[in-house]
C-alpha cells in the first residue's frame, strides 16, 4: 500500500495524540505515586509540542519536503506505524486503562518511545529541506524520552 507524505504526516500526528492520551490517562492511574504521575504529565505535555510540529510540518506540506515515491519505502514506513503500540486510533487511552502496576506503565512507555524512534528514523530517510532538521529533533527527543523512562525501570 503507498501512502503520500501528507499521510504519513497524519500517520505520526495519530501516533503522538495516542502517546499524549496513553501518558494523560497513566498519569490518572497511578496518582497517588508523585514520581510516576509527573514524569508521564511531562512525557503527555512533550507529546503535544510533537504534535505541533507535524501539524505545523503537515500545513506547509508539499512534494519536495518527502520522497515516498518508492512503493518500498512508503510500505515499510507504513508497517512500522501499523505495528507501532500506539498506530491505532484510541489505542493510548485504552491501554493505560488496563495497567496494573507502574512498572507496567513504564515498560510500555519505554517501548513506545523507542518504537518512535525507529519509526521517525525511518521517515527521516526519506525527508528533505528544512524538514529533515525538525524530524531529527523528534527523534532525539523520543530519545531522551526512552532514557527518562528507563532511569525508573
Amino acid at each position: 500500500m503507498y501512502y503520500s507524505g501528507q499521510e504519513i504526516m497524519d500517520i505520526a500526528i495519530k501516533v503522538e495524540e495516542n502517546g499524549n492520551a496513553f501518558y494523560t490517562a497513566a498519569a490518572e492511574v497511578f496518582k497517588e505515586n508523585n514520581e510516576i504521575r509527573g514524569l508521564f504529565l511531562d512525557l503527555a505535555e512533550k507529546e503535544v509540542m510533537h504534535i505541533s510540529i507535524f501539524q505545523n510540518l503537515a500545513e506547509k506540506f508539499d512534494t519536495e519536503s518527502f520522497d515516498f515515491a518508492a512503493e518500498d519505502a512508503s510500505d515499510y514506513i507504513s508497517h512500522l506505524a501499523e505495528s507501532h503500540i500506539f498506530g491505532k486510533a484510541d489505542s493510548g487511552a485504552i491501554l493505560a486503562r488496563s495497567l496494573k502496576t507502574p512498572k507496567e506503565g513504564l515498560e510500555i512507555a519505554w517501548k513506545f518511545e523507542n518504537d518512535s524512534v525507529d519509526f521517525y528514523t525511518e521517515l527521516l530517510k526519506y525527508t528533505r529541506s528544512s524538514s529533515k532538521h525538525l524530524v531529527q529533533q523528534i527523534i532525539d527527543e523520543e530519545k531522551e524520552h526512552a532514557a527518562e523512562i528507563k532511569k525508573f525501570l
